[in-house]
């Protein structure tokens, strides 16, 4: 989502809202929001303060009114950067050259959620608990999927994910794995989101209600880069022992000499190998271009194209404790057992987005719409583990394997999103600011699925004892299967600024949904048709901020949200299902430093969500309702220039509300009740010092124990059935360098390692065979060149 535009620079306008303070801290702020690179003399800007700024600019006139008053003027150079000067004045040549960086000195912090709400702003000042996870954390930490960024939220743990395939987290104790976005639009594939094209990472904690569809736990919004003016290139490759080679590319810039034309292409090429003997063969590509005209009018588009082939990893298995009770397979965490069967998934997808901005002859308001689609086609093999022997007969030993080959062919996803939007302010009394308009989702997917004969053979200590039979030219089960949702609504997100620090906000959003089914069993000759109706809700939000000191906001807020359901399959029954109803209560308060070096959440949360589906086993099973109660607290800070850390802490009580004896009262599966993570890097930033240019990073994330299915006790507390996860505290450790190698150009090494202590633990569970394990020690390299 685009700020307002006003016709001030032929550079992009934003809102900024960056309070008074040192010239280096507020410079160091602008240029993070606006992507810019600034240099300047290194005595420039001592015992100088900024007024600040607030408002809706371009980057010209933000940074003259930025620096209002300093007697500091940026002067913009021939590549796009700008350079500090004294007004009026040559800056003496002697004087130290410095950067100011276009990051924050705080680089763990990003303050900015734009396109996941409706009215862009500082997150300080919005009534609900956001956090985003900018890149360079993700580069300091070299994250190889986005997952690894998930578990560096309070209360939120990732998930199976289709044997390590798909996107899938746990948010506030809350099971999806289908509320991911992407740009503010539902991204709704089965494959891997590749790091490549990540800007930062915005998980909105609770449901929101002018976007009405999704869980009450959150979504997990994806920025992608986008083109810039100020040109950034590079190319960067990472390896690790197990066999990891990945490559990456970045290149931003106008297009030639243009003012109003840039440009962004990102991709990367993947053939590597895991700790458990899998395979990643992965290509992506991403290109986009942005206009911007004199006016304040923009075009963006952007295309999108991925080719992701990887093993589906079930992980290990559970085997019964001669009670109803099960315990995990004593095993070495790498045994595989799908035998000889290649376990495949490939992936392949292309996206398009467009971005339409029309400012209106009123400069405060402006129509923003937006287009996307997308086609995802697929197809998997794999053998599994279905049981094991004692759980079908007393004839069987113990720890006999039951498996079966099953595939999925010839599957599309298609997803379109249509969106048209009015933003703009009203002065009045009262100033308001509002986003309201209206959009169109279509979903559909088809597939075929086969399932070969239960095969008994092997054991748990030896599966591969016994050889499979790719059995599905002659299948069990052959059928094909085409769902579709549509659904369309109106929304509207409205702040009043009561007073000059009382901020009230109210979400709506009326929406109706429609679901149908089509099914034919190719063995049986018969097929099923299941038109489910229309289905609508007026979802409704309510958020108050009270600014109590400058820095300090206290909030609170209600929203409720619904999610239309799929018609769902299993291989016992075809259901259908009431939308999943919730609701969110929850206060909090947020502080930042005034040197913006520091910057405190916090938060305490009540949920609740009604007619919950989960998939277990493969096997979709109606869990009743779902309460979560719990606290948050983080923490981004950068004390000294060159120390940065964060931290996260969340507690969590979920609990299924069921009619079932056997679930009621229990956690649900995957879900710790506490979580926690701290990382602290440190960069040599003294142009005097020998180590200048070098970083150290390590950081430490825990997770308490979870349960592996939601039957672990009865009404009474007693253990019933099921089995435990167990708990896990895993360290990280690297460090990287910078080794400049021309005219501001530079490689970054990168030296580190993952789970410094080898801690053996489990990722979660997608049932009892079904069991993700995590990766052991691992330490990798990495090189990066920018220029």
């Amino acid at each position: 989502m685009t700020a307002l535009a006003q016709q001030t620079s032929q550079q992009q306008v934003q809102q900024y809202d960056i309070p008074p303070g040192p010239v280096s801290s507020a410079l160091n702020r602008f240029a993070a929001q606006a992507s810019i690179y600034i240099s300047g003399a290194g005595a420039l800007g001592e015992g100088r303060q900024s007024p600040g700024l607030q408002g809706q600019y371009g980057v010209d006139e933000g940074l003259q009114r930025l620096l209002a008053g300093t007697g500091l003027a940026a002067v913009r150079q021939g590549d796009g950067g700008y350079r500090l000067d004294y007004i009026n004045r040559q800056v003496d040549q002697s004087l130290e050259t410095v950067s100011v960086y276009g990051t924050l000195p705080a680089r763990y912090e990003a303050r900015y959620a734009d396109s996941s709400v409706r009215l862009p702003k500082d997150i300080i000042d919005v009534p609900r608990s956001i956090d985003v996870i900018p890149e360079q954390f993700l580069l300091d930490q070299q994250a190889r999927e986005m997952a690894d960024a998930f578990r560096l939220s309070p209360n939120v743990v990732v998930a199976d994910g289709y044997g390590g395939t798909r996107e899938h987290s746990l948010i506030r104790g809350f099971n999806r794995n289908d509320n991911f976005y992407r740009n503010g639009v539902p991204f709704s594939h089965e494959s891997r989101i590749d790091p490549a094209t990540i800007d930062n990472i915005q998980l909105i904690k609770g449901p929101v209600a002018d976007i009405g569809r999704m869980s009450p736990g959150g979504i997990v919004n994806i920025e992608t880069k986008q083109p810039q003016f100020q040109r950034e290139h590079s190319i960067s490759t990472t390896f690790d022992e197990h066999g990891q080679r990945r490559g990456t590319i970045d290149l931003t810039g106008p297009v030639g000499e243009s003012q109003n034309l840039a440009y962004r292409i990102t991709g990367s090429l993947e053939d590597s190998e895991t700790f458990r003997d899998t395979n990643v063969d992965r290509q992506f590509l991403s290109s986009a271009l942005l206009w911007q005209a004199d006016s304040g009018a923009s075009v963006g588009f952007n295309h999108e194209y991925s080719k992701d082939r990887r093993e589906i990893d079930r992980g290990l298995i559970t085997v019964p404790m001669g009670d109803l009770r099960r315990r995990l397979a004593d095993v070495p965490f790498d045994t595989r057992f799908d035998g000889n069967i290649p376990n495949e998934r490939n992936s392949e997808y292309h996206l398009a987005e467009l971005d339409v901005v029309i400012p209106l002859a009123d400069s405060a308001w402006e129509i923003d719409n937006k287009l996307f689609y997308s086609r995802e086609t697929g197809e998997d093999l794999r053998a599994e583990v279905i049981s094991v022997g004692a759980d079908v007969s007393s004839e069987l030993t113990e720890d006999t394997l039951i498996r079966r080959v099953g595939a999925n062919q010839n599957s599309v996803r298609t997803y379109k999103f249509a969106r048209s939007q009015l933003i703009g302010a009203i002065d009045t009394a009262i100033p308001i600011r509002v986003a309201a308009g209206v959009e169109y989702r279509e979903f559909s997917h088809e597939w075929r699925n086969l399932t070969g004969a239960p095969q008994i053979g092997g054991s748990v200590s030896s599966p591969n004892s016994f050889t499979l039979i790719n059995d599905l030219g002659s299948p069990s089960s052959d059928q094909f299967y085409d769902v579709s949702q549509k659904s369309h609504g109106m929304f509207s997100s409205t702040e009043f600024s009561l007073t000059d620090t009382v901020t009230l906000d109210l979400g709506l959003r009326y929406e109706i949904s429609e679901n149908n089914y089509h099914n034919d069993n190719y063995l049986t000759g018969s097929s099923t048709d299941i038109d489910s109706g229309s289905s609508s809700k007026l979802t409704k939000g309510l958020g108050l901020v009270w600014e109590t000191t400058p820095g300090l906001n206290l909030y609170l807020s209600y929203a409720d949200t619904f999610e239309p359901q799929n018609i769902y399959v299993g291989s016992q029954e075809v259901f259908e299902q009431d939308p999943s109803e919730g609701r969110q209560v929850e206060a909090g308060v947020k502080w930042s430093s005034a040197d913006n070096r520091y910057f405190i959440t916090g938060a305490v949360f009540d949920l609740r969500e009604d007619n919950v589906v989960e998939t277990i086993n493969g096997e979709p099973v109606p869990t009743g309702g779902i309460t979560s109660k719990g606290a948050e607290f983080s923490i981004a800070a950068n004390p000294v220039d060159g120390f940065n850390l964060r931290g996260a802490v969340g507690l969590l009580d979920a609990k299924i509300v069921s009619d079932n004896e056997a679930t009621n009262g229990n956690q649900p599966r995957n879900v710790p009740d506490t979580t926690a993570s701290l990382w602290a890097s440190y960069e040599f930033r003294n142009p005097a010092s020998a180590l200048r240019g070098l970083g150290i990073g390590s950081g430490i994330t825990y997770a308490s124990n979870r349960y592996g299915d939601n039957g672990h006790r009865n009404n009474l507390g007693e253990a019933l059935y099921g089995f435990e996860l167990g708990d896990y505290t895993v360290v990280d450790a690297g460090l990287w360098y910078y080794l400049p190698v021309g005219n501001g150009d530079r490689l970054r090494f990168d030296l580190g390692v993952k789970n410094v202590t080898d801690e053996e633990y489990i990722v979660a569970s997608g049932g009892n065979t079904r069991i993700s394990v995590g990766d052991p020690r691992t330490f990798y390299s990495g090189i990066r060149f920018e220029f």
